[in-house]
């Protein structure tokens, strides 16, 4: 029975569910279709690149000229900025249909598995509405989109084999260009394939070898050719336009061997969150003169710049180029000598680097005693207790909902020209640049008289507009009980202060008196004219004003969403690990086999792997991983599916603990292997 016929036969309650199914679906799109984008013209290494090399594809120039960001990232994200842009289409609300559409193939996979409609409703939901998105031009959610349609095509095409014995091959030809969509997204796909390795066990395995070997032979050739096509594309354009046969320049391996060798390399000075310290550059220019041309500027300017980053860090690294900063402070020298202009050339100087480091080595002028994993950012095997230490602080931060994190829609920054182009290939609006000169001042004023009010005003003075708000303030009356009107003398003043030029305008009691803007600071504590003036503190505004009305009311719904998924993440993530902690005791003891748990299996697996590939990408690039948003958006889809997953395993698992089988689920044990789910 398909998925039509199987609501066909729940009658009139069917055609209501696939109304209830689609309609959310289209509010859902709705809440983010059109919203305006937030655009970092000077993000040179992320957003401002992603558009400058979509720009370069629309102008029929591939990806550009070549230099040190063109291949340094995989290609996707700008290739799919471009394409939208080409269709006339936004490519911020085409994120939002791609992880729709995912929620929708997860739910018929659901129903294929013979789920109860109505209770598979709730992992639909729950995912459908899930508000951990981001309004930037920065590849995370649409990362997280194309993980999660994956795993929901996974998931159907697991469904159908396991109800039917067998799935049709246009599903695994859409499932080979869903995988070469995930490795030509990112660079850090290591941590999917656990993930992957389990979905494909679930996806062939059945008792008969012989079904195994059929099936196998009937979905591989077409998900592969899938796959071969978009990555045969791009390494074909790849190498015509610069001679480089491959996705990334950072995977060549030349690059990866010194970058291997240089953070294996040990001194007797060891800083914390440094692998590559000066001491140990200072060596490694002593054996290589290949390196040695670059020391003006790894120890010059240059070094400075990337080691002030870890001052701001890590106070006792300061000035170190510590982590992966490495990695990109490399690339800016060796750019600066004029080796990024072409990819042999590039290669040519590292394979110089990488053969007189290893003569270093080799020879003990080195001490290369350091084991590291030779990744894109190689990494300490050594400190991977520190990794692990990470795990539960990175645990709290995800189930409770990012720390609150809400959708953010904030504004632009950079040069005008280059915003112009950011609203061009989004072929919508872009959030415009704050009022750097708006400031938002507060704290308390005490008087003898209830009249108060207080303007930021222009100097010179000039006409003005202001927003000006009092409210009960208990805390400063139990500190001036004396004072009749101390109970109403909080307050809060909104205004412009071009240049800094400005004054704080302060009138009560028919008395002013003015102060001038270098004494407007947190902190201050000023008495004049019979009045006391404490100011709390001094802030620049963002004003959201240029928003349209409907865009506000989306972005605000998404935002009240967002708080109760973080109220309850917490409680709901709780409830669903104790249920897989009984599902997994009922598989071990009670011969337990179900689909819902194999799901929750691949969800729980992928969110293990991810937050382990977090804490070591924390500690080797040294960034604030904590509080990110955009390296855990992938992850949320996935501990939504898991606590939805469990929700339905809930429903299944009373049956099971009570060797019923009059009710709950019912296995077939043909010997096709079958085993249709229902509910």
């Amino acid at each position: 029975m398909g998925n039509r016929s199987y609501l066909r036969s729940l009658g009139r309650f069917g055609l209501a569910l696939l109304i209830f199914v689609v309609a959310s679906a289209l509010i859902r799109y709705w809440l983010t279709a059109g919203l305006p984008i937030t655009a970092h013209a000077h993000g040179t290494y992320d957003d401002a690149l992603f558009i400058r090399l979509a720009e370069s594809v629309v102008s029929g120039q591939w990806l550009g000229d070549y230099d040190k960001l063109t291949l340094v990232k995989a290609p996707l994200y700008p290739l799919y900025i471009a394409a939208n842009y080409l269709l006339g289409l936004q490519f911020k609300t085409m994120e939002h249909a791609i992880y729709i559409v995912a929620c929708l193939i997860l739910y018929l996979a659901l129903i294929k598995a013979r789920v109860n409609p109505y209770l598979a409703l709730v992992p639909f939901m729950l995912l459908l509405f899930n508000p951990y998105h981001h309004a930037s031009v920065e590849r995370g959610w649409f990362y997280a989109a194309i993980v999660f349609l994956v795993i929901a095509g996974f998931y159907y095409m697991i469904s159908m084999r396991t109800v039917s014995g067998s799935v049709r091959s246009s599903h695994a030809f859409l499932l080979g260009l869903g995988l070469a969509a995930l490795y030509l997204s990112r660079e850090e796909t290591i941590w999917l394939y656990p993930l992957l390795a389990v979905a494909f066990t679930l996806l062939f395995y059945q008792p008969d070898r012989q079904r195994v070997v059929l099936l196998m032979g009937k979905v591989l050739p077409l998900l592969l050719l899938g796959m071969a096509i978009p990555i045969s594309a791009v390494l074909s354009m790849n190498y015509l336009k610069y001679g480089h046969f491959g996705i990334k320049d950072s995977a060549v391996k030349e690059f990866k061997t010194t970058f291997k060798l240089m953070k294996s390399v040990r001194t007797d000075e060891e800083k914390p969150f440094v692998d590559v310290t000066h001491k140990s550059l200072t060596q490694m220019f002593d054996v290589s003169p290949a390196l040695a041309r670059f020391q003006p500027h790894l120890q010059g300017s240059l070094g400075k710049q990337w080691g002030g980053l870890m001052c701001k860090r890590h106070a006792e690294a300061c000035n170190e180029i510590g982590g992966g900063y490495i990695f990109w402070a490399l690339r800016d020298a060796l750019a600066a000598e004029g080796y990024y202009q072409s990819p042999d050339k590039m290669r040519s100087v590292y394979s110089e680097i990488s053969e007189e480091l290893q003569r270093g080595c080799s020879s003990g002028r080195l001490d290369c005693s350091r084991t590291v994993w030779p990744l894109r950012y190689p990494i300490r095997l050594e400190r991977i207790d520190d990794y692990l230490a990470k795990l539960p602080a990175f645990v709290n931060y995800m189930v409770s909902g990012l720390h609150g994190r809400l959708p953010s829609y904030g504004a632009a920054h950079g040069p005008d020209e280059r915003l112009e182009v950011f609203k061009r290939l989004s072929n919508t609006a872009i959030i415009e640049k704050a009022q750097r000169d708006h400031y938002s001042v507060s704290g308390w004023l005490i008087s003898d008289s209830q009249e108060k009010y207080i303007a930021i005003v222009p100097k010179p003075f000039a006409a003005y507009t202001n927003r000006f708000s009092l409210k009960s303030s208990r805390d400063v009356q139990r500190h001036f009980k004396d004072n009749a009107d101390s109970a109403l003398s909080r307050f809060n003043v909104e205004g412009p202060c071009k240049g800094g030029q400005c004054e704080l305008l302060v009138m009560s009691g028919g008395e002013h008196t003015k102060f001038d803007q270098a004494l407007i600071r947190p902190g201050a504590d000023l008495k004049r004219a019979g009045m006391h003036l404490h100011i709390d503190s001094v802030k620049q505004k963002q004003s959201n004003q240029q928003l349209f009305w409907i865009d506000r009311f989306k972005i605000n719904a998404f935002k009240k969403i967002g708080k109760l998924y973080n109220h309850a993440l917490v409680y709901l993530t709780l409830f669903a690990s104790l249920v897989f902690a009984m599902a997994c005791i009922a598989f071990l003891f009670k011969g337990y086999r179900s689909l819902l748990l194999w799901g929750a299996l691949i969800a729980i697996i992928g969110i293990a792997t991810r937050l382990g590939v977090l804490a070591l990408f924390d500690e080797f690039t040294q960034s604030p991983v904590i509080g990110q948003f955009r390296h855990f958006i992938p992850i949320m889809p996935l501990l939504l599916l898991y606590i939805g997953f469990n929700f339905l395993i809930l429903f299944e698992l009373p049956a099971v603990l009570r060797k019923s089988t009059g009710m709950g689920v019912k296995t077939d044990h043909a010997k096709s292997g079958n085993s249709p789910l229902t509910l």
